[in-house]
């Protein structure tokens, strides 16, 4: 296993399981991203099932809450629940929270769930088919997965020389605490959980190599 010292650059610029002031009037997807993203991914969400997977220290589900969602929030470490359960409490806005692994969801019952929203934490899980298993047995037909993920190519690059890598983008080896899942491990697992892909989008943070992976895909089948 490598040191996490590929991963210093990219999170030195965005850590979002780091309490800290990120925005609720929107769903930041990714470092140097405005809201212009959420617009066009999420929109209005009024009345609808939500479930922030990983949900870190609150901001995606405590915002979509106070835009009208039915809330249901998991993550597996206790602190960040505290310190997402403080940002509902200041906000007087309820979500259900839930410690939990992305993939243990057995207390969400089938056919919930209208949006999932996971921002960044699935990179800390290296069985994206496992996940998303449970994703599709919990949502609705039609409904919609927004993922985002750190780009492999800012994972994997030296933070000193981002010309070279750290690690191959090949590699099932882990940086730091983050697995690197490329667009086209993304993609399949996907395919091969009967969900289709709306949208794939690879933003830039301002430095050489985008920084954020983005997928929209539509739950279909049974």
């Amino acid at each position: 296993m490598l040191s996490g010292r590929g991963q210093t650059g990219l999170m030195s610029i965005y850590a979002p399981r780091t309490p800290t002031q990120r925005p609720l009037t929107h769903v930041e997807l990714g470092p140097g991203l405005g809201d212009a993203l959420d617009r066009r991914l999420i929109g209005d969400i009024r009345g609808k099932r939500v479930l922030d997977l990983g949900c870190g220290a609150g901001h995606t589900g405590v915002g979509l809450a106070l835009r009208g969602a039915r809330v249901l929030a998991t993550d597996p470490d206790p602190g960040q629940l505290f310190s997402a359960r403080a940002l509902a409490t200041k906000n007087d806005i309820r979500v259900e929270f839930h410690q939990a692994n992305p993939a243990e969801l057995a207390f969400i019952r089938a056919d919930q769930v209208d949006l999932v929203v996971s921002v960044w934490s699935l990179s800390l899980t290296d069985d994206l088919d496992r996940v998303l298993r449970q994703l599709h047995r919990v949502m609705r037909s039609g409904g919609h997965l927004v993922l985002s993920l750190p780009h492999p190519a800012s994972l994997c690059a030296d933070p000193v020389d981002p010309s070279r890598n750290v690690q191959s983008w090949r590699s099932r080896d882990p940086i730091g605490e983050r697995y690197v899942h490329t667009a086209e491990d993304v993609v399949t697992a996907l395919s091969r959980t009967n969900f289709t892909v709306d949208l794939l989008l690879e933003r830039h943070a301002g430095g050489p190599m985008p920084a954020s992976l983005i997928v929209r895909a539509r739950k279909v089948g049974i």
